[in-house]
């Protein structure tokens, strides 16, 4: 009952960084509620800001973490190349990524695919820097592009370029990159085109399903509320068929994932990778998390 209170808590504070237009421009959202969101400010945890370089970390055979205690980056890689998923939030970050992609032996010229979630800042701003040194091409949902180009507060500042979108993935849309096939699922909710993620991660010889929800944050509005929890189980019906095991995030400063990211690293050849949750596992990291938006519902 205290982790899942905790991840609510978390929930709701990534909410408040990812304020955006949507929100400030809302025509029923009353004053009182606006001096509750600054409020709440004043407790954001410092992880939020903090741009501090995590460890490069290679969690899977194919599978590698970079970025900061702010937020991560994946790096899938194929037998034809790399795919990024999300980008961080600016330049800056995106030298992060380079210098930790060379640390472990990647090469970022290899980078195919920026796979973006959804509109936000932090997932989009280091995009354009990707596209203009190496080439990648962007995909993300047409949505959340309109949400990206038209949008300039909170997490869509001047902080984080926009960049030109390449192709707009669809619903259960496969990327197929190699001998990697990566599945689009549509879950609006954080964002009115957000998306989702499952694709095959490799340890040891075996193959194992990861699921990533592409945007924790609760939205403030009740329909939008609505539209997350049901693409929560829109999400676990698919990852049900696919049998996930794994669980990622991009914000590691929620589900304990500094320490699951510490644990890979040191992780000997034979041990349980600290991400996999096991297919129990992670239909309870989403019923918890479906329990956490009922909550936010009922208030």
């Amino acid at each position: 009952m205290k982790k899942t209170a905790n991840n609510l808590l978390i929930i709701s504070i990534l909410f408040l960084l990812s304020v955006s237009p949507i929100v400030s421009n809302t025509k029923d959202l009353s004053s009182s509620n606006i001096v509750e969101t600054t409020q709440k400010k004043v407790s954001l945890p410092k992880e939020l800001f903090d741009n501090t370089p995590l460890n490069p970390t290679k969690v899977y055979d194919n599978l590698y973490c970079f970025g900061t205690k702010s937020v991560v980056v994946w790096a899938l890689k194929t037998s034809d190349g790399i795919i990024l998923i999300d980008s961080m939030w600016d330049n800056k970050d995106a030298e992060v990524v380079v210098n930790g992609m060379k640390e472990v032996g990647l090469d970022p010229k290899d980078i195919k695919y920026v796979l973006v979630t959804h509109g936000h800042g932090d997932h989009y701003g280091g995009a354009k820097y990707f596209k203009d040194n190496f080439g990648s091409k962007i995909l993300m949902s047409e949505v959340d592009t309109d949400l990206m180009l038209n949008s300039n507060e909170g997490a869509n500042g001047s902080r984080s370029p926009k960049v030109k979108v390449d192709e707009f993935v669809k619903d259960l849309q496969q990327i197929t990159l190699g001998d990697t096939v990566v599945t689009i699922i549509a879950t609006p909710g954080h964002t009115p085109g957000g998306i989702s993620l499952i694709f095959p991660v490799k340890q040891d010889g075996t193959t194992y399903m990861a699921g990533l929800w592409g945007g924790t944050a609760f939205p403030p509005e009740l329909k939008d509320k609505i539209s997350y929890k049901n693409s929560i189980n829109y999400f676990r019906k698919y990852t049900s068929l696919a049998k996930v095991t794994v669980e990622l995030t991009a914000h590691l400063f929620s589900e304990d994932g500094y320490n699951k990211l510490e644990k890979a690293k040191n992780r000997k050849s034979g041990e349980k990778n600290p991400f996999d949750l096991g297919e129990k596992g992670f239909a309870e990291y989403l019923n918890n998390l479906e329990k956490s938006i009922d909550e936010a519902i009922k208030k």
